[in-house]
């Protein structure tokens, strides 16, 4: 086992000999409950939290236990490895960026998602963008906007927001807005005065006299 990204052996392990060699091994870091920790944390292996951090975690892969808590955001490194999943089955109070993305059912994410797949059983807010498949189990509660290329959504499941899929997904939901705004909105009606004519700014000149 090791903690934050340092392996640790039993006792009882033989000491090496001057003529061996160290074996490079996938880090696997442990904060457990009741272990809190405050400031960003990054590594290039997978860590497992059942206590707290207060920061955002960037690892390869991260499992999020039922208790565990997450003040920040959950992300994956920029060379990290595709096929990486990050479980989420504690709290996270900021955003999940990753390649695939389980939240369970006890899982809560308050600043979104963004990945390349992802399963929902629990509850998400901020709004879901999936480039590729998302499912929407029956239990998962989406609050906010979802794109995604493709939605795998069971009955019972709740989305309350605007779903984006395929091509309109890729779209800029943002750019749009304001065009929207102003292509909905209903022509004003012209003004009148108080005789029921046309206001004096708005009317057209008078013929010239003959």
């Amino acid at each position: 086992m090791s903690v934050l990204g340092r392996n640790t052996k039993d006792d009882r392990t033989e000491a090496r000999t001057p003529t061996q060699t160290a074996t490079a091994v996938p880090s696997h870091s442990v904060i457990g409950k009741g272990m809190s920790i405050s400031g960003d944390c990054v590594t290039e292996g997978h860590v497992r939290v059942e206590g707290t951090i207060v920061g955002s975690l960037t690892a390869n892969g991260i499992e999020l236990a039922d208790g565990g808590v997450v003040d920040g955001d959950l992300s994956v490194p920029s060379t990290g490895k595709k096929g990486q999943i990050f479980v989420v089955s504690g709290h996270v109070t900021g955003r999940v960026r990753a390649h695939i993305v389980d939240v369970k059912k006890s899982g809560t994410v308050l600043g979104g998602i963004e990945a390349e797949e992802a399963t929902i059983h629990g509850t998400v807010k901020g709004g879901v963008t999936v480039r590729h498949r998302l499912a929407v189990a029956a239990t998962a509660v989406l609050d906010g906007d979802v794109s995604t290329d493709r939605l795998v959504m069971d009955e019972g499941g709740r989305v309350n927001g605007t779903i984006r899929m395929g091509r309109e997904a890729k779209g800029s939901s943002s750019n749009r807005s304001g065009a929207d705004a102003r292509a909905d909105a209903p022509a004003e009606p012209p003004k009148t005065d108080a005789d029921g004519g046309t206001p004096e700014g708005a009317r057209g000149k008078k013929p010239a006299a003959a």
